[in-house]
């Protein structure tokens, strides 16, 4: 597989799809120039392949950039004074740091912008966290310190989130610092040593599967959606709700997966045999994702229709690295 580059990571718009056109969030990605990796927001028009640079000073060292629903303001994680942590900054330019030392990663707004889901490493693996847009009320989803919870994301009606679970990774610190994937089968590069905290545990036999998982936020525990071992990034929510599409690979090549959340019905949706595609994203009626370029070492931008035909391409450059999730490398 070709290398992702950390510096050249892009990112990404990660938000569920309402029931209707009028309900749909804007589509947004964020471009990092090859020669300083700063980040910029812009708006994509799927069908005619133009960007537009929106008003969003996003510091240089941000990542993990997630915007929401009406692209007015958005979340990101970077290294400050307490470690990694959630902030959000609106078209003001105001940063407003939402969490302190919460070793945090992979933030992503609710439909409606009112609260936010997160990754925390607050003992020795990341565990999902919620709280309120302003920062409030941070509480753990599900507490499990033999599992590895990674990349929420909220079903449509705000309810519930996807999330991955790998059991027993123990690699939620070394994960951090390169630039998070989710691939469940890949061991991180290095590993370091985790500072233990006492924190109160779940029921461990109730989890004994690792692939994607959906939790209620009313729930005291998560369902199975789907078992994979290699899953690689956050999942999106099809327009229906019902079901899943993700990044897996299928024993030759990364590819896009479509499965209902029951798991069954599991449905390759690209097939490419010599390079890898990934980042899938529901919208409208249409699923956009990324297929590497090694001509020019860009994540070009491609769209398909919800059963996988008519793949065409939207966006590419080599002058920007251009991904639609902020959550890839290898």
């Amino acid at each position: 597989m070709k290398k992702l580059a950390l510096t050249l990571a892009a990112a990404l718009m990660v938000v569920t799809i309402g029931c209707g056109d009028s309900k749909a969030p804007v589509l947004t990605y964020v471009a990092r120039a090859n020669s300083d990796g700063v980040p910029h927001l812009f708006t994509l028009n799927e069908a005619t392949g133009q960007s537009t640079a929106l008003s969003i000073a996003i510091p240089a060292d941000a990542f993990s950039v997630s915007a929401n629903h009406d692209a007015t303001k958005v979340l990101y994680v970077r290294d400050g004074d307490s470690g990694w942590d959630v902030y959000l900054m609106g078209t003001d330019g105001v940063e407003h740091q939402l969490t302190t030392g919460a070793d945090a990663w992979g933030p992503a707004f609710s439909p409606d912008g009112k609260k936010i889901a997160y990754m925390s490493y607050q003992s020795v693996n990341y565990q999902v966290y919620t709280m309120n847009a302003d920062g409030s009320s941070q509480t753990a989803l599900f507490v499990d310190t033999d599992l590895e919870e990674d990349f929420p994301v909220f079903t449509a009606d705000g309810k519930s989130l996807v999330f991955n679970i790998w059991i027993g990774c123990n690699c939620g610190a070394a994960q951090r610092h390169s630039l998070q994937t989710g691939r469940g089968n890949h061991q991180p590069p290095h590993a370091l040593k985790a500072q233990s905290h006492n924190r109160p545990k779940a029921n461990v036999a109730a989890i004994t599967q690792n692939g994607f998982y959906k939790m209620a936020l009313s729930d005291s525990a998560p369902t199975l959606a789907y078992a994979t071992d290699e899953w690689w990034g956050p999942a999106s929510l099809t327009r229906d709700g019902k079901g899943i599409v993700f990044t897996m690979y299928d024993g030759t090549e990364d590819n896009i997966f479509k499965v209902n959340l029951d798991g069954s019905a599991l449905t390759p949706l690209t097939t490419d045999t010599t390079t890898y595609d990934f980042a899938p994203i529901v919208y409208k009626d249409q699923i956009l994702f990324n297929r590497y370029n090694s001509d020019n070492s860009s994540g070009d931008i491609y769209v398909m229709d919800q059963t996988g035909a008519n793949q065409k391409l939207v966006h590419s450059t080599d002058s920007t690295y251009e991904m639609l999730v902020d959550a890839y490398w290898d």
